[in-house]
């Protein structure tokens, strides 16, 4: 496939020539004014812009300033008849790639087209380089702020704490409901940490059985099983020099717990079927949902690893405190998903916005994000998001008991409230009651969902 280069000079014949030895290789596109060209720029991007000096309009370095300040890693030489150092300098100072001199006469000798053609590989070649380090820059930097996005003082409290955590090496140990986020948190402490140059390996302990799981972390010897064919590293040896991240550790069978105390303790792993110990270099991070310290109580957890994994300790917030924040992630997903689609989406509703604010977020941060794609794959392009785009995955009903049951279909207030405290008392009941199910809720009142949150919003109902 051709690269595309412009070409600019207002000298009708050097245009020509230019094109007439470039055109062969290159897909090139000629200009005779500046402004023509940053218009071109507008709906098309090139991979390198040849320049003349002098023009009528705007000189060449004017042209520069400008196509660099909206893209910065084009590339651009500049050709002129009006060689000199101090132009070449200012030239380069304004962001080209290099500076070449036409002849005298106007023209340019076969040997500065030579000389053209390979400054023209070098650019472009230079400037592919420079997309894939920013690309790699901009990764690192999605990596570091993996969606822990949001203002809120829960969520500024966690970056902290991880931040703080990066600088360390200590074992840590991430707590939160499900979806909130952890294995995220576990790649930020990663990321910013000395070890973000190795591997960041995770597994989740409750995705495979016992024997899998073992032979998945410290690897095996070639017949130390039936499928052993030949020797396998574990994904401990693999991480070596980074970190491993275990989720739902609470699952790790007693013997996988032994032998992952024994690392944490040793700093070494033996090979299922193997003599030797292989010395290892990882930070571990685990994580889980469950109540750990109870499980240790039960009989369920070793009670020193327990101690060894808990050397720092991380709640991650559940969406439902995060205020805010919920639009915010939400506007995240959003362009996020949009990108990936292709469509062009303009935001969200007043509806949708405040549809996402009173929903519970029982599946946190996963649920959200789960939602928000499935509105940008049904919502039409060019429109913005709506209430009617924002569906939540329906959950089976909870069995309740007689007493709940008969609970329900009663209400009471001392007799000497005010008719506007009556009021409110039954909206908080019908809140507590309810208030995971909004429509249901507003529809028990006789009100609309935006008025349910208008009244909780003034009254600070929970």
């Amino acid at each position: 496939m051709k690269r595309t280069i412009f070409i600019i000079d207002d000298e009708p014949t050097f245009r020509a020539l230019v094109d007439a030895t470039l055109s062969r290789e290159y897909n090139t596109r000629l200009f005779h004014e500046p402004t023509s060209l940053l218009k071109e720029l507008e709906r098309e991007e090139p991979h390198l812009i040849l320049t003349d000096y002098s023009m009528p309009d705007m000189d060449g370095i004017e042209l520069i300033e400008r196509i660099k300040a909206k893209r910065p890693y084009l590339p651009i030489i500049m050709l002129t008849n009006y060689g000199s150092v101090d132009a070449a300098v200012r030239a380069l100072k304004a962001g080209a790639f290099h500076f070449l001199e036409k002849t005298s006469a106007g023209g340019v000798s076969s040997a500065n087209f030579t000389i053209l053609k390979e400054l023209i590989a070098r650019a472009i070649e230079s400037s592919t380089y420079k997309h894939e380090a920013e690309s790699l820059r901009e990764e690192l930097k999605r990596l570091k702020s993996i969606d822990l996005i949001g203002e809120s003082k829960p969520i500024k409290s966690v970056k902290q704490t991880l931040m703080r955590l990066a600088s360390l090496d200590s074992t840590v140990l991430l707590l939160g409901e499900t979806g909130t986020g952890k294995n995220l948190a576990a790649e930020f402490i990663h990321q910013s940490s000395k070890r973000a140059s190795s591997k960041f390996v995770e597994i989740n302990c409750a995705a495979l059985p016992e024997t899998l799981l073992e032979a998945e972390l410290f690897g095996y010897e070639k017949g130390s099983f039936t499928d052993a064919k030949a020797s396998r590293k574990g994904l401990f040896e693999s991480a070596n020099g980074g970190t491993i991240f275990l989720d739902e550790i609470d699952s790790a069978s007693p013997s996988v717990q032994t032998k992952l105390l024994s690392v944490l303790e040793n700093r070494r792993i033996r090979r299922i079927g193997g003599n030797d110990y292989i010395p290892i270099d990882v930070r571990l991070i685990c994580a889980t949902n469950a109540n750990l310290a109870k499980k240790v109580a039960d009989k369920e957890f070793r009670e020193d690893l327990f101690y060894r994994i808990t050397v720092m300790i991380v709640e991650m917030p559940p969406l439902r405190s995060l205020g805010n924040d919920v639009l915010l992630m939400a506007e995240h997903f959003a362009e996020r998903f949009a990108q990936e689609m292709g469509k062009v989406i303009h935001g969200f509703t007043d509806d949708a916005k405040e549809k996402l604010m009173a929903h519970t977020w029982k599946g946190n941060v996963r649920e959200l994000r789960n939602v928000i794609e499935r509105a940008i794959a049904f919502v039409p392009e060019n429109e913005p998001i709506s209430a009617a785009d924002i569906v939540f995955p329906s959950r089976p009903a909870e069995p309740s008991t007689k007493s709940e049951e008969k609970l329900s279909t009663h209400f009471s207030i001392p007799i000497g409230k005010s008719l506007e405290e009556v009021k409110i008392a039954y909206v908080q009941e019908i809140l507590r009651r309810y208030g995971e199910n909004y429509t249901k809720a507003s529809s028990i009142l006789g009100i609309s969902q935006k008025s349910l949150w208008e009244l909780r919003k003034k009254y600070e109902l929970t």
